[in-house]
């Protein structure tokens, strides 16, 4: 039977339609368009040691001019945030974060911080900044009761350690360290010898980054050394680290001392605490710089003249600690020792209730 006209055209559009759509008339799976993927989200920017540390000063700069939706931005939703021993709660999540940066901004209305010191290791970053402001407002202890305005000012050098995220643009955990007795002397709260108000001339902070350096990696190997000798109890051991001219600066210390008085006061401190040790949570380098990060502990079982123990009071202590150092020929030329002296004083029974 011969297909009539009709037929011959439907067949001819037939073939037409498996020409151009194969897939929809049985063509091999080879021949078959596959659907478009779906694009990719862009890589996270990750960044380098200096950008990192541009990245951290920006951060500071967002604090220091309040503009709190960009300083916000710079933490991780769940970052972990503690004030050192000052005896307040570890804060969790950025709404903790920012809640206590208003609370202090809200005590020192004009507080800034200014940079001397920021060094870089992968996702460990370690400053130093000086605080300084003016008591205006009321201020949180670590009772929950409140200070009111003093109008006093305060100026005090405070080491924050933070941990970023593998970006390096989050902070996931940050820790600050200073002193409680130099502000509260500062502003007249405590009649105990302090550092008075100091001011930073810095221009802009001097930024380090890890190197990996046969030299770096010495001077990590030395502190871990000296830590070594410390808790052997050997004072002159210990002291062998340091440089004739070594400038060493306890936070907690009214004042800056040489090599000579750095040596002096170990040993005392040994006859103090015969069972001193110092414990390293961590040791990093960072160009001619070395941080160690770690824990106090001892027994007060004798006099000591550093903090007007005059007799012993039988305490433990337990006192966290991160210190600085820079290195020079294998001696340390400058040495930044963190902790709070409240929280010491306060274990050993010092404080007056």
């Amino acid at each position: 039977m011969e297909a009539g006209p009709r037929t011959v055209a439907r067949s001819a559009l037939l073939v037409l339609a498996c020409l151009v759509f194969a897939a929809g008339c049985g063509a091999p799976p080879s021949q078959q368009q596959a659907a478009p993927a779906a694009a990719a989200p862009p890589a996270p920017t990750v960044l380098n040691a200096p950008e990192r540390a541009a990245w951290y000063q920006n951060c500071w700069t967002q604090f220091n001019s309040r503009a709190w939706d960009r300083f916000k931005a710079c933490y991780a939703d769940s970052v972990e945030s503690e004030q050192v021993n000052s005896g307040q709660p570890p804060g969790k999540g950025i709404d903790a974060v920012l809640a206590s940066a208003k609370a202090f901004t809200g005590a020192f209305p004009d507080v800034k911080g200014t940079g001397e010191l920021i060094l870089v290791n992968g996702d460990t970053i370690l400053s130093i900044y000086v605080l300084n402001g003016t008591h205006s407002g009321p201020l949180a202890g670590p009772g929950g009761q409140s200070m009111p305005a003093t109008g006093k000012p305060i100026g005090f050098p405070q080491a924050h350690l933070i941990q970023t995220d593998a970006t390096g643009t989050k902070v996931v955990k940050e820790e600050f360290y200073s002193d409680s007795a130099t502000m509260m002397a500062q502003l007249g709260q405590s009649p105990n010898p302090a550092r008075p108000v100091m001011t930073s001339a810095m221009a802009a902070p001097a930024v380090v980054t890890k190197r990996g350096t046969p030299a770096e990696m010495s001077n990590v190997e030395s502190a871990r050394a000296q830590l070594a000798a410390f808790n052997s109890h050997d004072a002159r051991a210990t002291a062998a680290f340091d440089a004739p001219d070594a400038l060493l600066r306890v936070v907690a210390a009214p004042k800056d001392m040489t090599s000579e008085e750095s040596l002096a006061g170990t040993i005392d401190m040994f006859k103090a605490f015969p069972d001193a040790k110092l414990t390293s949570s961590s040791i990093w380098g960072a160009g001619d710089y070395v941080v160690v990060a770690g824990r106090f502990d001892g027994t007060n079982t004798g006099p000591f003249a550093a903090m007007g123990i005059k007799k012993a009071t039988g305490k433990p202590v337990a006192v966290r600690y991160v210190e600085i150092t820079k290195w020079a020929g294998g001696k340390i030329k400058e040495d930044w020792l963190f902790y709070d002296g409240m929280a010491f004083a306060g274990q050993l029974g010092l404080l007056k209730k």
